[in-house]
């Protein structure tokens, strides 16, 4: 009553050349994601529960790898998941951003190389492992193998990392276990 709100739900006139509405169609490419792989070899796993060994190579721009194929995993079996590591995914590269983000119980992500910021958001009663290649020649505990904002919102899970994590670690993490070798500046 008496509070003119006009000026704050008034359609302003945009600054810059630009839609302020949805005027084309996006095509994000989910169909070329590695998740499709990884479900289509998982089969034996979401189907009847028997365990399955995944060997596949990542690279920075295969991003939130394993969010899909937990989003089958929760489809089927809801929040109790699947019984520890009955989906074992082994990969070698550098991951890009959210590697195992909302990851399942019952997957387990395997890294050998490095992953890039957001490694385990919204982490979900997964396992997320991240070791340096074997031609590494650096220190581990001096040398960044998580970006920053590891683990960010977990719930449940572990992850396990060798090495250095960026900043922002384990922020707002409400139950999930973190190993890590060093954590940069404000971790």
């Amino acid at each position: 009553r008496g509070l003119d709100l006009s000026k704050l739900l008034t359609m302003q006139k945009p600054v810059y050349k630009t839609d302020l509405y949805r005027t084309k169609a996006q095509n994000h490419e989910i169909d070329k994601q590695i998740d499709n792989r990884m479900i289509e070899m998982a089969k034996r796993a979401l189907d009847k529960q028997e365990p399955v060994e995944i060997n596949l190579p990542v690279t920075n721009v295969d991003r939130t790898v394993g969010a899909m194929l937990s989003g089958e995993v929760a489809k089927r079996y809801g929040d109790d998941g699947l019984p520890h590591d009955t989906i074992s995914v082994n990969m070698k590269g550098t991951a890009g951003q959210s590697f195992g983000a909302f990851l399942a119980k019952g997957v387990s992500l395997e890294l050998t190389g490095e992953g890039n910021d957001y490694v385990g958001k919204g982490l979900s009663g997964g396992r997320i492992v991240i070791k340096p290649a074997p031609d590494f020649r650096g220190v581990t505990t001096q040398n960044i193998i998580v970006g920053n904002t590891v683990m960010y919102g977990a719930t449940e899970g572990e992850s396990f990392f060798a090495g250095v994590g960026g900043e922002r670690f384990c922020v707002r993490n409400s139950g999930a276990t973190a190993v890590v070798e060093g954590v940069g500046d404000h971790g």
